[in-house]
């Protein structure tokens, strides 16, 4: 029987406040970019607080990002508060050339490190309530009952995006937290008032997508345990889920919001099913990196890639796939789709030949150009394409012989194995699981595994760059984490 001290105790667990995805260093913060992701700052823990390391991959170096005693004593000066240098309370940090701006203390700081002085910054960090910030850093955009409402970090100014969301049919919502809770009736669960609104800006800050979520008809449920009032009704609000068998489920519309022109393209197509998270934030639903469409995932017998125009709103497939199975674009429930728009090819995850590999396909014209990856594994995430020298760096599962969990760093080529001649598929599955066993491509890149050990390796990438985040570990061995370039060098060790 769950007891009233088993819900405090679940309150208490829930409220500790979400750490950021992405490899960690001592258990403390991923990696934060600065310099368009030619530099990083990370935090470590330290026992008592954390320590701020700038790397900088190019040089090969990692130092302290800041002399931590002098800060803190400047911080203490400025504010009239004691700061341990140990455990510095900042957030939102970042480095600015020859000053560190950060929050801490109920206001948002600068530091000069030149003669470390600290004065109030004029920045407002986007807050309460969770925004999604612009990339330009110039507009937020949250959410205020059942419509998304924009604001200018400049002056100040908000307005309307949209003004006829209902209970029902709101905007940005889904029937689970975007942030991967189960329970959207609790966002204070991870420290927030609210959830953020499912949305995602374009490249040139100019629009956003979003949906909006039909839930007309939909079952009310509430949750279990909920204790009544006095009138006999629950206290805790109710959420609309569909339970199998039902035959009205929770939908989302895809629309793009113009945020200077406040105009509203609804997408020409059938809503998408929602069953239990919304579609951007699965990442099924994206942005081209011009700014010049929205692709996105669509399900039901089948699978699609569909491509959006965010000025008509009307709606083209791309190419589909179908199975005797149903056909999925990632390996996991909560991993983002393993598929690739790039410049006039897609590359494409499918499990057809029984495990999951890439394809390329015209972008244009739908067509299918050629199998990328294959062999007794499957690919698990893509990295990077570098389309010049057509190569493309992925983790793989599979190729651990003690845990075929565990991930490895690999690349091949975008080119090979390619398709036979005659009719039907003439898949090559002769790769070796050594270095340099390969595709033969043009390009001069075969298939080689980067990292040539047996420990399960995290990733994080930095747009554009030449190096990634390697964070290596086991279940019973530490993270190891380093910088390496894209031939599997180290560049820096992290965990020094």
């Amino acid at each position: 029987m769950i007891t009233a001290q088993d819900h405090r105790a679940a309150d208490q667990l829930l409220q500790r406040p979400a750490r950021p995805a992405g490899p960690v260093v001592d258990d403390e913060a991923g990696p934060q970019w600065i310099d368009g992701g030619a530099r990083f700052w990370f935090a470590v823990g330290n026992g008592s607080g954390r320590r701020f390391v700038l790397v900088d991959p190019a040089a090969g170096t990692r130092e302290p990002a800041f002399d931590h005693t002098r800060l803190a004593a400047a911080l203490a000066t400025a504010t009239g508060q004691p700061v341990d240098p140990e455990a510095l309370p900042l957030t939102a940090v970042r480095p600015t050339g020859g000053a560190v701006e950060f929050a801490a203390l109920g206001g948002y700081w600068r530091c000069r490190l030149d003669d470390y002085t600290c004065e109030p910054a004029g920045f407002t960090p986007p807050g309460d309530p969770p925004e999604v910030l612009s990339p330009d850093g110039k507009v937020t955009v949250t959410r205020r009952g059942h419509d998304l409402w924009a604001r200018s970090l400049s002056d100040g100014r908000q307005w309307a995006l949209t003004t006829d969301g209902t209970p029902d049919h709101p905007y940005g919502t889904g029937p689970a937290d975007p942030a991967g809770t189960a329970d959207a009736s609790r966002p204070h669960g991870i420290g927030l008032p609210h959830l953020p609104p499912a949305v995602v800006w374009s490249p040139d800050s100019t629009r956003v997508l979003t949906h909006r979520t039909n839930e007309r008809g939909v079952r009310q449920n509430r949750p279990a345990g909920a204790r009544p009032t006095g009138d006999g009704v629950a206290a805790v609000p109710s959420q609309r889920h569909a339970r199998a068998g039902d035959g009205t489920v929770a939908r989302a519309e895809l629309v793009v919001l113009g945020v200077d022109n406040g105009t509203a393209v609804r997408a020409h197509a059938d809503p998408l099913l929602l069953p239990r998270m919304s579609p951007i934030a699965t990442k099924w639903a994206w942005w081209a990196e011009d700014s010049s469409a929205v692709y996105y995932l669509a399900r039901s017998r089948t699978l699609s890639l569909r491509r959006l125009d965010p000025a008509t709103g009307e709606v083209t497939t791309v190419l589909s796939e179908v199975g005797d199975t149903p056909v999925e674009p990632d390996q996991g429930p909560y991993e983002p789709p393993i598929v690739q728009v790039l410049t006039d090819e897609v590359l494409w995850y499918s499990e057809r030949d029984g495990r999951g590999h890439l394809y390329r396909y015209d972008l244009h014209t739908g067509a299918l150009l050629g199998q990328v990856t294959s062999g007794p594994w499957s690919v698990r995430q893509i990295l990077r394409v570098d389309e010049a020298r057509r190569v493309v760096y992925f983790t793989a599962s599979g190729r651990v012989e003690e845990d075929p969990g565990r991930r490895t760093v690999c690349r091949a080529a975008l080119d090979g194995p390619r398709f036979g001649s005659g009719s039907g598929f003439g898949f090559s599955f002769g790769f070796g699981f050594g270095l340099g066993s390969g595709f033969g491509s043009s390009s001069g890149f075969g298939f080689a595994e980067l990292t040539d050990d047996e420990l399960d390796h995290a990733v994080t990438v930095a747009d554009g760059q030449e190096y990634f985040i390697d964070s290596a570990s086991t279940f019973d061995t530490p993270p190891v984490t380093r910088v390496r370039d894209w031939t599997g060098r180290v560049l820096v060790e992290l965990s020094a």
